[in-house]
């Protein structure tokens, strides 16, 4: 159900939430096993279809370009949760929101699973390491396709834990009134600035064809050019090269070695 007075999704476990986790986990097929994340996606969608909740208004689609890092490209939009009006929306809400309050909670744990020895009956020796716990060695007939898997499972005194929830921050998610209003004003005036800042240092057609060097500026490249002309000779003048007297005199009495001769090769 759409509520308008959402700002922004739910990004806290509701007691719906953790309602549907916590029977999940208690009807899994191996209670001290627990289940994997994906697996109470799944079974929350299967078994509770009807567990809704509000969501914000959509947003409208974004257009034109952004930069991105000199490249302009078209602006993406925000994919929407697989669930929309679901009390668990997705995966991610129900990973890094929902089971991680409920750990901080102490009502569930996650444990590591290692599989050991596999024997003909089909069951094999399997290792549960918790940190709350320490390690347990079972015999269980779990499937397990690989060697090592996380899994989520009940603390046994998951029911007195219930209670360990703060109060919800709703009022971070919600409109206040006169809010929406007071950030449109907001960004119209930040807009109008920057405009205003924009013009002031634009000049007509015919005043932009110099270049808006500052005075200072001017006066200094005055003085470098005049310094740089001071050192230029005319072309006729340069033409010669700059040798001193002594090094001429001596290339004028150098005497070439002739080249030995050699005899021609064959004689």
């Amino acid at each position: 159900m759409i509520n308008q007075q959402l700002k922004t999704w739910v990004n806290f476990s509701t007691p719906e939430a953790r309602n549907i986790v916590r029977k999940i986990l208690a009807s899994a097929p191996h209670r001290e096993l627990g289940l994997r994340t994906h697996e109470i996606y799944e079974r929350a969608h299967e078994e509770f279809p009807d567990v809704t909740t509000d969501i914000p208004p959509g947003k409208p689609t974004p257009t034109g370009l952004r930069n991105h890092g000199g490249r302009y490209k078209p602006v993406k939009a925000v994919p929407l949760p697989p669930k929309l009006d679901h009390a668990i929306r997705s995966v991610k809400y129900l990973k890094k929101t929902i089971l991680e309050e409920m750990a901080m909670a102490r009502e569930i744990e996650k444990v590591h699973i290692r599989r050991g020895k596999l024997y003909e009956d089909g069951t094999r020796d399997i290792s549960v390491v918790s940190k709350a716990y320490g390690k347990t060695e079972i015999t269980s007939d779990l499937d397990m396709p690989t060697s090592n898997i996380w899994r989520w499972r009940l603390t046994p005194d998951y029911e007195t834990k219930i209670i360990n929830y703060p109060k919800p921050p709703i009022e971070k998610i919600l409109w206040k009134p006169g809010e929406k209003e007071s950030r449109r004003k907001a960004r119209g005036s930040v807009g109008s600035v920057l405009l205003q800042q924009t013009k002031k240092y634009e000049k007509p057609t015919e005043e932009t064809g110099k270049s808006d060097v500052p005075t200072g500026l001017e006066a200094n490249n005055d003085v470098v050019l005049q310094q740089t002309k001071k050192y230029e000779r005319p072309i006729e003048e340069t033409g010669k090269l700059h040798i001193p007297e002594g090094i001429k005199a001596d290339n004028n009495v150098a005497k070439r070695v002739e080249a030995p001769s050699f005899p021609a090769f064959g004689h």
